[in-house]
């Protein structure tokens, strides 16, 4: 058959019309509804070699935008029946997409090539390919339930066609999910997954598929806090990557083993890990890993101290992630941005930052913000005396935490004793605390964490005039941060032991701890903590007939508390910060600069 008598009758009915313009033989149709309906008057066949022609007439004339139009022509020759075709150019039209992280399009274009390509005898190497390339495509577009549908459907297929590499790829990509920080993941099911994956592997003698496997273990283990079993499993994999020249495996290991060695006092070889990882995604062009990785060097910069380096590396993060569209990236570029504003006194920026990252988040499918972050977010609440949102936060990270996080509960809960304590009940925050300390060892991959929940529990122990349990505290707490190379929250542990030595009246030593505490907050410009430890020393100055020295440390004082005010969101947060009962200390301090005479300290406030 040929289309041009057909074409001429249409035209002669008035129904299309000669497009003289084009240098080729074009038709223009007079309505939408006549060109379906002149497509569907034609027969089966007659349809399938007018899709034929015009795909071989698409190839014939553009040979130079072939990838570009690869949709298009994968649809005609699907249409056409021409299935080889169709599977070629639906698999680079899913490249393509997958290349501009075009994840939705990336999907689409994969599925119909495995549509196709179950219909063909194609290797299965093809088939392997396409489903890891649809399910990366899903995770990274945060649709895990279909991802694991895309692996189950894998490994039936694989088992249908009795080929065990295609089941050794569909289980190591079932074990990722459910060992990750995914809203999919599932410890149990990872554990057998990857135990079953790994005999299979090594049944195989598929060594590069071994090294996969151990990093899966890796992050099972991780995220288990079994610190001992994650470096193990994490090192087997890259030593057995490295061996093997697996730029990609590398990559992928050492970007999640650097947080193990953070947590076990190696700073350095955790920078050292992520730097390597670093250069690895920048050659390899792999920007979601790249912004991942990134994130993570912003926490390592925000944990030394270097405030202004986590922010820069941060803004990277989140300019790449916004880019190709990765919300997952744009959460976790966001993850340490809100606590250095909040350590700067600046919570404002800090309740903005946080709130974006646990929204992302949430929409991503990203655990760790809607448990971690919510709790950051509680604490910045608290301190500006805002009591009920910050109880409404912390149950809510703790509702998360029992659903799928439940290693993260001592965090909530420490939060959840903070907060009652500002509330005045005394019974319910000791309660609170009391039910984070089993679990609290199993938090040890997270030293912020580690710090607040400590914190916490000096707090508490203030309450109860437990004076000498809190140096005992703030001592080991003091101890580990410096251990872990972790500058911030390093100057309230020296607050909290300083405030337990005024109130037992040891005046020189709390002073010397505190301004400890002093010389390390304005190093780091943490106004958070500065701000009562100068008027804490304001207090021993004034004991010690310093008038002079005292009314400047209260000015000081005043003025940072000024500052964070000034950077409260809201009126009503400005208000309800200033009526905070240490809050109004430090400002009539500073506006009258307190009582002139001598008379005993009143450390009620500090009590």
């Amino acid at each position: 058959m040929t289309i041009t008598a057909p074409l001429r009758r249409l035209e002669s009915s008035g129904l299309i019309r000669l497009a003289q313009a084009q240098p080729e033989l074009e038709y223009l149709f007079r309505h939408a509804l006549v060109q379906e309906a002149a497509y569907h008057s034609l027969v089966k066949q007659d349809r399938k070699y007018l899709h034929l022609a015009v795909g071989e007439a698409i190839e014939r004339t553009h040979p130079d935008r072939l990838e570009e139009l690869a949709p298009l022509l994968g649809h005609h020759f699907y249409e056409a029946g021409d299935d080889a075709r169709a599977l070629e150019y639906f698999t680079l039209a899913g490249d393509a997409a997958a290349r501009v992280y075009a994840n939705v399009e990336a999907v689409m274009h994969y599925a119909r090539a495995l549509e196709v390509a179950r219909r063909l005898p194609v290797d299965n190497r093809q088939l392997m390919r396409l489903y890891t390339r649809r399910g990366r495509a899903l995770e990274l577009n945060g649709d895990y339930d279909l991802a694991l549908v895309n692996y189950r459907e894998m490994e039936a297929t694989a088992l249908e066609c009795g080929d065990r590499a295609l089941e050794l790829a569909a289980l190591m990509a079932r074990a990722t999910l459910r060992s990750g920080p995914m809203v999919a993941r599932d410890p149990a099911r990872g554990q057998a997954l990857s135990e079953k994956a790994l005999g299979l592997a090594r049944e195989l003698g598929d060594r590069a598929a071994e090294a996969k496997i151990l990093w899966n273990l890796m992050l099972l283990h991780k995220f288990l806090s079994h610190l001992q079993e994650t470096v193990e499993y994490g090192e087997q994999s890259v030593a057995l990557a490295r061996e093997l020249g697996l730029r990609e495996q590398l990559a992928f290991t050492l970007n999640d083993i650097y947080l193990n060695y953070v947590a076990v006092g190696q700073l350095e070889r955790g920078r050292a890990a992520l730097s390597e990882a670093r250069e690895l995604w920048r050659e390899l062009g792999n920007l979601p890993m790249l912004t991942d990785n990134l994130s993570g060097t912003s926490g390592l910069h925000m944990m030394a101290g270097e405030y202004n380096q986590s922010l820069a590396v941060s803004e990277e993060a989140h300019r790449l992630s916004h880019e190709i569209g990765n919300l997952w990236g744009q959460s976790y570029s966001l993850y340490w941005v809100g606590l250095v504003h909040a350590e700067w006194g600046e919570p404002d920026r800090a309740i903005e930052a946080m709130e974006e990252c646990i929204h992302l988040g949430e929409a991503a499918g990203f655990v760790h913000p809607m448990v971690e972050v919510r709790c950051d977010l509680a604490w910045v609440y608290a301190g500006l005396g805002e009591v009920n949102h910050s109880l409404e936060l912390t149950r809510a990270a703790l509702a998360k935490a029992d659903e799928l996080l439940p290693n993260w509960r001592p965090m909530c809960l420490a939060t959840l004793a903070a907060v009652y304590l500002l509330r005045g009940d005394l019974a319910a925050a000791e309660a609170a605390m009391i039910g984070a300390y089993p679990d609290i060892e199993k938090i040890s991959l997270l030293p912020h964490a580690i710090a607040l929940i400590r914190l916490a529990d000096s707090e508490l122990a203030l309450a109860k005039r437990e004076y000498d349990r809190v140096l005992t505290l703030m001592d080991e707490l003091a101890a580990k941060l410096r251990a872990l190379g972790m500058r911030p929250f390093l100057a309230d542990a020296y607050y909290q032991k300083g405030r337990a030595l005024l109130t037992q009246g040891r005046y020189d030593e709390a002073g010397e701890v505190l301004q400890e505490g002093r010389l390390l907050a304005q190093s780091l410009g943490s106004r958070r903590s500065l701000w009562p430890i100068l008027f804490a020393l304001s207090q021993i100055a004034a004991e010690r007939g310093n008038e002079a020295e005292a009314q400047s440390l209260r000015r000081e004082a005043c003025e940072v508390v000024e500052y964070i005010a000034a950077h409260t969101p809201t009126p009503e947060l400005r208000e309800s910060f200033l009526s905070l009962p240490e809050v109004s200390h430090v400002i009539n301090a500073g506006v009258t600069h307190l009582r002139q005479s001598r008379g005993p300290l009143n450390h009620e406030w500090h009590e």
